[in-house]
């Protein structure tokens, strides 16, 4: 077990040297691997037969049943075991067919121990995100018990609570948050979820109503009451009896009209325009807000009677940056949805790509996130894994334009705990990587970009050099 509480891998080394094996197996041991080593790929075959092993490093060349020959049939008889190939004698055709066949990765003897260790530790890691990608799904398949809210952050289980609670009461409802996080969403689960669930639900968008329509649109008019009110025509809260009405946005609202909506949210009736009689309604009214009601009422731009007798009851949305995980899960639930409209197989996200989704501010919260997932299944080939160059180019160009110091900014929202030796170890591994590719393999040169010292490169390097 890793010190970030991971399961690490167990590594099977297959190969007909005998120091070979037994420097790899006891590098293996000393990074942390659990690892042993037979000599034949007839012997590695019965040691998969137990089911003990992760991943399999093989050498290519091998008498019996060579390297690609074993590569093959691990793949067809366990295809949960990792195969990385390992030769002197490597070619450009023969990594491509290796690749081909399903081989994890490729080594070209003689290679330093640093080399194999960073590939085991991207594999462990992908291990670790496919178990995530196993676990989004079964959230995503479990039944729907709350109008279809998804989310397992904190905030959105206390969503789901007052949702819960506040379901079955008859008082007025107040949501709030920021565009994009889904108010509406909340407002039909209040409403599925009550006992008001069937009778009707009318949704009326308060800011997209022209100011001289609004009073005739939520309450309705008298045949005659204006020009152009050729019939009697009934408003959202007549439509909405027995049922709930939702008022989208209601900061929206004009401050006149406001006066005759407390009278309809205390007394449960009102007049129509032009009308004579009341007319009496049972009506759950549920608000949302995109602004803070309290600071709206300081400045004059609404009644402070109707903010009170609205936020009685009142639940909170939090912006997508703040949640954490469920932004992957959400993401995954929109890749299902769109696929399943595209008739596409299922795609799923790349790691990057899924690094990329949680770094990223989401400024139009879920909304946003719909739409890039959306993005993604159109430019995505039928049944691939979304990768970075899938996802909207806002996203790629934010990433690539992260500023050089946050270049070690870490992410450690959600997190309980902080192994500070395995950020360490792993941030070295990339940094070690970064300089062997930038310097063509030169560990000088290497050493120079870091600004260490050959001997310095060569120690962190090596923990003692690979097979060769």
């Amino acid at each position: 077990m890793s010190e970030d509480g991971t399961k690490a891998l167990r590594v099977l080394v297959v190969d007909d040297g005998r120091l070979v094996r037994e420097t790899t197996v006891r590098q293996l041991r000393d990074a942390g691997f659990p690892a042993d080593a037979v000599d034949n790929g007839y012997r590695a075959l019965e040691e998969l037969a137990g089911g003990l092993w992760d991943v399999v490093v093989c050498d290519l060349r091998m008498p019996g049943i060579d390297g690609l020959e074993l590569l093959r049939t691990v793949r067809a008889r366990h295809p949960e075991v990792e195969v990385i190939l390992m030769t002197a004698f490597g070619t450009v055709k023969t990594a491509v067919t290796a690749m081909q066949d399903g081989a994890a990765d490729y080594l070209t003897k003689p290679f330093h121990f640093q080399e194999l260790e960073h590939r085991l530790r991207r594999l462990q890691e992908l291990q670790g995100y496919r178990r995530e990608v196993s676990h989004l799904r079964a959230l995503l398949d479990e039944e729907a018990d709350c109008g279809g809210i998804l989310g397992r952050s904190p905030g959105m289980l206390q969503v789901i609570q007052l949702v819960r609670t506040f379901a079955e009461h008859t008082a007025p409802v107040l949501i709030t948050g920021e565009t994009g996080t889904g108010k509406e969403l909340v407002a039909r689960a209040l409403h599925e979820q009550g006992a008001r669930r069937k009778g009707p639900f009318v949704a009326i968008p308060c800011g997209a109503i022209p100011t001289e329509l609004a009073e005739s649109e939520l309450f309705g008019h008298e045949k005659g009451s204006f020009t152009g009110a050729t019939r009697q025509r009934q408003g959202a809260f007549e439509r909405a009896n027995g049922g709930t009405l939702l008022l989208d946005d209601v900061d929206d609202l004009p401050l006149g009209l406001q006066v005759k909506l407390l009278r309809a949210l205390q007394e449960g009736s009102f007049l129509r325009i032009g009308g004579q009689r009341e007319t009496t309604v049972d009506v759950r009214v549920v608000a949302t807000s995109k602004v803070d009601l309290g600071s709206a009422v300081t400045k004059g731009k609404f009644r402070d009677d109707v903010f009170y007798r609205l936020r009685g009851l009142e639940i909170r949305l939090p912006p997508l940056r703040e949640r954490g995980e469920d932004t992957l899960l959400l993401a995954q639930h929109y890749l299902r949805r769109f696929a399943l409209e595209a008739r596409k197989d299922e795609a799923v996200l790349s790691p990057e790509a899924a690094r990329c989704l949680r770094r990223y501010a989401w400024p139009g919260n879920v909304r946003e996130l719909r739409h890039a997932m959306e993005s993604a299944v159109i430019v995505c080939p039928r049944g691939s894994v979304v990768v970075i160059d899938h996802l909207p180019g806002y996203l790629q160009q934010a990433r690539e334009e992260q500023p050089t110091g946050d270049l070690f900014t870490l992410h450690l929202e959600g997190r309980e705990t902080i192994p500070f030796a395995d950020v360490v170890h792993h941030l070295e591994d990339d940094l070690i990587q970064w300089a062997m590719q930038k310097a063509g393999g030169q560990q000088t040169k290497a050493g120079e970009l870091l600004g260490l010292a050959r001997t310095t490169f060569q120690s962190k390097l090596g923990r003692g050099q690979g097979p060769g």
